[in-house]
């Protein structure tokens, strides 16, 4: 009933995962990718395990992350797409209590896209019958898990061992309702720990830029010419890097240009 697809394939079709799609996120790797975290490269005889690579970027404020999550994909196809997509939502309520059961039941499902395409025409059964439309209905989401302010580092990486194991299970979602029953195609991502609301966070940076632009003027100006902020584009989303399971880095772009006052022309 259900099958697992490489990552590829099906996580290709996520436009947006784990938040708001008015939040952009970095083109960072995942933190918790496996590439960083127990890939069966990283843990083969006889180099052993390697040191992943968290990176150097801190952004303009450190915060400490409140949500770990998990994309995912769930597609199927067969000829009527309505029931497609009752066939998604059960799938998608037993993901909430297999990650339930894998979290304390503190995980919650979170949907984002859905979509319905109708594949090729099959081949006439008949030459009096009409070619019969198959579709294929896809649905993504992530499963949310809190992180509470006061868990610390081992509290919060038995939530993301949670996710992890939970993800790789193979039972079926649903049970099978006999031979030539669609089949489920599902795929994960791998975990990502992060602010659930970085935009409360907008005043805080926009302090700091403010801060920083007035302390460069000041060393940069001569008494007889001060320098001026002349101009700037209003600021964009504020962006997320994950560094380790209890920090995330902050930063706000900001573009503006300092230039001599006009009085000092």
């Amino acid at each position: 009933m259900e099958k697992l697809q490489p990552l590829p394939l099906l996580l290709g079709l996520l436009a947006t995962a784990c938040g708001s799609a008015a939040v952009p996120e970095p083109s960072a790797p995942s933190l918790l990718s496996s590439a960083s975290y127990g890939s069966a490269s990283s843990f083969s005889a006889p180099s052993g395990p390697s040191i992943p690579s968290h990176g150097d970027a801190r952004g303009a404020l450190v915060a400490r992350p409140d949500l770990a999550c998990v994309p995912f994909v769930l597609r199927v196809e067969l000829a009527d797409p309505k029931a497609g997509l009752d066939l998604l939502e059960k799938a998608t309520l037993a993901l909430k209590e297999r990650f339930g059961a894998a979290t304390g039941g503190a995980a919650t499902i979170a949907m984002l896209g859905a979509n319905t395409t109708a594949e090729a025409e099959y081949s006439k059964v008949k030459e009096d019958e009409p070619p019969k439309t198959r579709f294929v209905v896809t649905v993504d989401g992530a499963v949310e898990v809190p992180l509470a302010a006061e868990a610390g580092y081992w509290a919060r990486a038995k939530i993301v061992a949670g996710l992890v194991e939970a993800s790789k299970k193979r039972d079926a979602l649903v049970p099978s309702s006999g031979e030539g029953a669609p089949e489920i195609e599902t795929a994960f991502g791998a975990p990502e720990i992060k602010l659930r609301d970085p935009e409360s966070f907008r005043p805080e940076l926009v302090k700091r830029w403010v801060e920083r632009a007035r302390a460069f003027a000041r060393v940069a100006e001569s008494q007889t010419v001060p320098l001026h902020l002349v101009s700037c584009e209003p600021p964009n989303a504020i962006t997320q890097t994950p560094i380790s399971l209890e920090q995330v880095g902050l930063a706000l772009p900001v573009s503006c240009r300092i230039d001599v006052g006009p009085h000092a022309r």
